[in-house]
């Protein structure tokens, strides 16, 4: 049986770990699939450990018959993550082995535009190394495509473990936001925006993780969490919000719809359905206004039918279909 190998941050809470876990769990059928950890949490000097860990593990595998993979599957996101898993590319590339850089990042453009030399070796580097480029939206594949060529597109799969939660359990109050602590993901706008609302509707409160304290009562700390830890915050908030400045594919918003919470979108979240409700970045009024409507509407149901390219029969079939062709 053939087997795929996924290399990433897969022991690093986030999007792409969960993405790798659901991938390794479910591979398409007649595959199977490991995780190799590239990346952990904490010092440079860390970081820098964990992945040379990850180069030698790696180098075992492919000079071993009985560990080898079939495929090696690169998860990335922009800047030193696309340094290091340029590494593994060119490793498995020269062991005969094909290679899936799989760009998760939502600044991926941004950060190849910021200087000119880095499209060119970026191209360079998946040519030498004739890796698979694969993206997560046909949004991501036209911004892409005019800067590294080529690209293939495979959405986020949802975890086949989620299911609509139960009406009456919500608290009409609680605001969820599920994102690290980083200026990007707007954790200050955020709080602003709530603290605005309690003006006209003072029991607002604002569940947020990536934190452990704060000076607000109205605030919730939640810190780091389980799979199953979050899903019990977005089965039990109101609304969900993301005023992210960018996002790959935000999984988190994929399994709040999935669950039934209703999600409002930064409207620099191209990746996802538009159907999904936005607000413009960092307008508070725009904000204030989308999110108090959905708030009061009683009818805020997702049609189910739009998260059909994320179900995982699905993406199964399509990453089936990707692994194959580089074995012809």
């Amino acid at each position: 049986m053939p087997k795929v190998l996924h290399i990433g941050p897969c022991e690093t809470p986030g999007g792409m770990a969960n993405v790798m876990r659901i991938l390794a769990e479910h591979p398409p059928e007649g595959w199977e699939a490991e995780l190799l950890s590239s990346h952990v949490t904490g010092s440079p000097w860390a970081k820098w450990r964990a992945y040379r860990r990850a180069r030698q593990t790696l180098i075992q595998m492919l000079k071993d018959p009985a560990q080898r993979p079939d495929i090696v599957h690169l998860h990335t996101a922009a800047d030193w993550s696309w340094w290091r898993k340029r590494r593994f590319a060119q490793m498995a590339h020269k062991a005969g082995v094909p290679n899936i850089v799989h760009i998760h990042s939502g600044q991926f453009d941004t950060w190849l535009k910021a200087s000119s030399p880095r499209v060119s070796n970026f191209r360079k580097d998946i040519l030498v190394s004739q890796s698979t480029v694969v993206v997560l939206s046909t949004s991501w594949q036209e911004k892409l495509s005019q800067l590294i060529g080529d690209t293939n597109v495979i959405q986020n799969p949802l975890d086949p473990a989620l299911t609509l939660n139960s009406k009456g359990s919500r608290d009409p109050h609680k605001i969820l936001f599920l994102a690290r602590n980083d200026p990007i993901k707007g954790g200050e706008f955020a709080q602003k925006l709530v603290s605005e609302l309690r003006q006209k509707q003072p029991s607002l409160f604002l569940a947020m993780s990536g934190i452990e304290t704060s000076e607000h009562s109205w605030v919730q700390p939640l810190g780091w969490m389980t799979e199953e830890q979050k899903r019990v915050q977005l089965s039990t908030a109101s609304i969900l919000i993301i005023p992210s400045k960018f996002e790959g594919q935000p999984m988190v918003a994929l399994e709040a719809l999935a669950m039934g919470t209703p999600v409002l979108l930064s409207d620099r979240i191209h990746s996802l359905p538009k159907e999904i409700p936005r607000a413009i970045f960092e307008d508070l009024e725009d904000w204030k206004k989308n999110l108090l409507h959905l708030l009061s509407s009683e009818n805020t149901m997702f049609d189910e039918t739009l998260l059909l390219d994320y179900s995982l029969p699905i993406l199964q079939e399509k990453w089936k279909t990707c692994y194959e062709t580089l074995l012809m």
